[in-house]
């Protein structure tokens, strides 16, 4: 007699853990997932109490969480990472008419290397962004719901089979134009098993191991290639923790769409924002704006390059996070920031609300200007003159736009990751420490600081045998 826990447990997992619309692999179909339940439910009708005591590994472990592993065990679906075709791929249309043989060889190929794939590992079902998405509905609801679960569909997958259009030996599949694409980085950091094919359809690497995040060599090439920590990609939790560290992953991608930069992320910081297309960096700038107050990690600050044209104190992608960026002496430790700085920072109709200590530079002039990387700006150097032996800032160019229409004649530093006092009005400048900071700029007709730009992040070290309280 069927278990009617198990049968609500694996309803209520098809609902919310899988795609709702997935390819049938032996008959090379798009179905719903009506059409997946029938498949399944006498297998789960069969799971008796026994399967469920041997599949509880450790003491007062949760009875739904036991039934869940078995549920995920019996509904095995892969899903594809790729990059797309330049002629165009299979859509779901061409799917449902019985079209996919026309006009897009190459595409409809993959499609089928892929099913073919996914059966090898046991899988009756099968799903790519590709055909299992509608893109016709002008309505952009569909798309922002799998855009919000699609880190989900990814985790819960028996594999993901990604595809390196470019690449045939592992010398060679790091220059693969897949690792320098935004959404690539959820869909490596979300499966728990993958398994990496060149473009002829062979394995990568290691023909025998089904899961390449289980090879010690190839994860230790994939952390040197991406810059993600091996246990990450191992094992990746989403969260609004160590946002600047995620952000420089990012920062080494791209996207056809401006908006995709900011959309793709959501998901490996586990936020929701509404989707719209068609406001370009702004979309950067309402993530951060979630991220600001949730993370409560000053680091978010330390960016360089062009600001957003909303959000002055962002960048306009995540490319502001580079390491370029960031002297390469300054590495603190991520627990730094999380105690450090203003704890209570946030963002009012596009201004941050944050509290700095404020250094005023005295001694710092201009030098002459160089250029820089994107038309339309240019950068004068920042030469601190003069300035107490004890204290040392980084060399910074600062950047201007060719319409900026005033040039500071005081600068001043706002120190961003001062250390705590007993006064919640004070902050402290540790001895020894390097501090990282936003330079501000006004002159004798400006009442207040405004943020300047500069090619690296600022950073100010007091040598004294004192702290600097301010």
């Amino acid at each position: 007699m069927a278990i009617e826990e198990v049968c609500r447990i694996f309803q209520d997992y098809l609902r919310e853990n899988i795609p709702h619309r997935l390819i049938a692999i032996s008959k090379m179909e798009i179905v719903e997932q009506q059409w997946v339940e029938e498949l399944y439910m006498p297998s789960i009708k069969a799971v008796t109490e026994r399967d469920i005591e041997q599949h509880t590994f450790y003491p007062n472990q949760r009875r739904d969480e036991v039934i869940r592993n078995i549920v995920k065990g019996i509904v095995r679906y892969a899903v594809m990472s790729h990059r797309w075709c330049r002629e165009g791929e299979v859509t779901l249309q061409e799917m449902t008419s019985g079209g996919t043989k026309l006009g897009k060889p190459s595409s409809h190929h993959k499609l089928e290397n892929f099913c073919q794939k996914a059966a090898e590992y046991g899988c009756d079902f099968a799903w790519a962004d590709t055909c299992c998405i509608d893109r016709s509905d002008p309505s952009p609801e569909e798309l922002n719901k799998s855009m919000f679960r699609m880190f989900r569909w990814y985790r819960n997958a028996h594999v993901c089979i990604v595809h390196l259009a470019e690449s045939l030996t592992l010398d060679e599949f790091l220059h693969d134009s897949w690792f320098l694409q935004s959404w690539t980085l959820q869909e490596l950091l979300a499966p728990v098993r993958v398994k990496f094919y060149g473009r002829t359809w062979k394995p990568i690497y290691n023909t025998r191991a089904e899961n390449d995040k289980a090879d010690q060599r190839l994860l230790a090439a994939l952390s040197t290639g991406t810059g993600i920590p091996v246990r990450d990609i191992q094992c990746y939790w989403a969260g609004t923790e160590r946002v600047r560290e995620k952000l420089m992953w990012a920062s080494r991608r791209t996207s056809r769409q401006v908006e995709d930069g900011a959309y793709s992320l959501l998901a490996l910081f586990d936020v929701h924002m509404n989707v719209v297309y068609g406001i370009g960096d702004e979309a950067f700038g309402r993530l951060m704006e979630v991220l600001l107050p949730r993370s409560q990690e000053c680091d978010i600050l330390a960016w360089a390059g062009i600001a957003s044209t909303k959000y002055v104190f962002l960048p306009p992608s995540a490319q502001g996070y580079s390491a370029q960026y960031l002297d390469e002496s300054y590495n603190p430790s991520h627990d730094h920031y999380r105690l450090r700085g203003d704890q209570d920072m946030s963002v009012i109709d596009g201004r941050l609300k944050m509290k700095f200590l404020m250094v005023e530079l005295h001694e710092a002039t201009f030098g002459d200007e160089i250029p820089f990387l994107q038309d339309g700006y240019h950068a004068c150097a920042l030469l601190p003159k003069g300035l107490p032996s004890d204290i040392t800032i980084n060399h910074v160019s600062v950047v201007f736009s060719n319409n900026m229409p005033w040039r500071p004649s005081k600068l001043a530093l706002g120190v961003v990751d001062y250390g705590w006092t007993s006064d919640d009005e004070k902050g402290v400048i540790e001895r020894g420490r390097t501090h990282f900071c936003l330079l501000f700029g006004t002159d004798d007709t400006q009442t207040s600081w405004q943020k300047l730009m500069t090619d690296k992040v600022v950073t100010i070290k007091i040598w004294h045998n004192e702290p600097l309280v301010l």
